[in-house]
C-alpha cells in the first residue's frame, strides 16, 4: 500500500485527495499545510510519494524542504498549467508528476501509482506545446548518445551504467525528448525517422543545456 504524504493550503482538498486516495489504495501517512510541511517530513518514515498543492503558497522552497529531507521520494505536483521551462526546473526538486486540477479521481489515483511504480507522469494540456513538424530540432551530444542506446534497445538501467548517470537522469533526458519530438513513449523515440536526418547544433531557447544538466544532476 504506497504511503502518501498531501500537502495544501485548502482543506477541502486535503480531505478530498485524502478519501479519493484512501479509496483506492493509499494510505495518507501526512496531511497537512504548507506551514506545517517541515514538521510532517520529520515524523514520517519512509513516504513512497509527496503530493504538493502549488496553486496556493507551496514554492520551490517547500520542494528543497522535501528533496533534501526525502531525496528517494517522489514529488507529484497538483496544480493548473506550467511553463515548460518550470516543469524542467521542478525535475531538479524529485518531481516526476503532474496531476492537473481538472483530473477525475480514477486518473488522479493511476497517476500516482504509476509515480510509485517508477514511471513519469508529466503531460502537456495543449498542442500549443508539441514541436513544430517543421521547426529545426536539435539535440545535444549526450541526447544523441541516448537516442543510440536506446535503439540498440537497452532499458533505463542498462543505458545509466554505460553512461557512468543515474537511472533518474536517463529518464528526465527521455522526458525532454518526448517533448522535444513530439512523441509519446520510447518506442516512437527508437522509430523517429527525423532523427536519421538530424545535425548537431545550439540547444534551443528554453532547454536546459547539457553542461547545465550535469550541474545540477551531481555530473552523474
Amino acid at each position: 500500500m504506497p504511503k502518501v504524504i498531501l500537502v495544501s493550503d485548502q482543506p477541502v482538498l486535503l480531505c478530498g485527495l485524502s478519501h479519493v486516495l484512501e479509496t483506492r489504495g493509499f494510505e495518507i501517512a501526512a496531511c497537512c499545510t504548507a506551514a506545517e510541511l517541515q514538521q510532517a517530513l520529520m515524523n514520517v518514515i519512509s513516504p513512497d510519494l509527496a503530493v504538493l498543492d502549488i496553486t496556493a503558497g507551496l514554492t520551490f522552497g517547500n520542494l528543497t524542504d522535501v528533496h533534501n529531507r526525502i531525496p528517494d521520494c517522489p514529488v507529484v505536483l497538483w496544480a493548473d498549467s506550467i511553463p515548460l521551462e518550470l516543469v524542467f526546473k521542478t525535475l531538479e526538486f524529485g518531481v516526476r508528476g503532474i496531476v492537473q486540477r481538472t483530473s477525475l479521481p480514477e486518473q488522479v489515483s493511476d497517476s500516482l501509482r504509476r509515480v510509485c511504480n517508477g514511471e513519469m507522469q508529466i503531460g502537456f494540456g495543449g498542442s500549443k506545446d508539441l514541436p513544430s513538424p517543421k521547426r529545426k530540432i536539435a539535440l545535444t551530444p549526450r541526447e544523441r548518445e541516448i537516442v543510440g542506446r536506446l535503439r540498440q534497445g537497452l532499458r533505463n538501467k542498462q543505458i545509466a551504467a554505460e553512461m557512468n548517470i543515474t537511472e533518474g537522469t536517463v529518464k528526465i533526458y527521455l522526458f525532454r525528448l518526448f517533448h522535444k519530438l513530439g512523441v509519446r513513449n520510447r518506442f516512437e523515440l527508437a522509430r523517429c525517422g527525423v532523427l536519421d536526418q538530424m545535425q548537431f547544433s545550439a540547444v534551443p531557447a528554453g532547454y536546459m543545456t547539457e553542461a547545465a544538466s550535469d550541474d545540477y544532476m551531481g555530473n552523474n
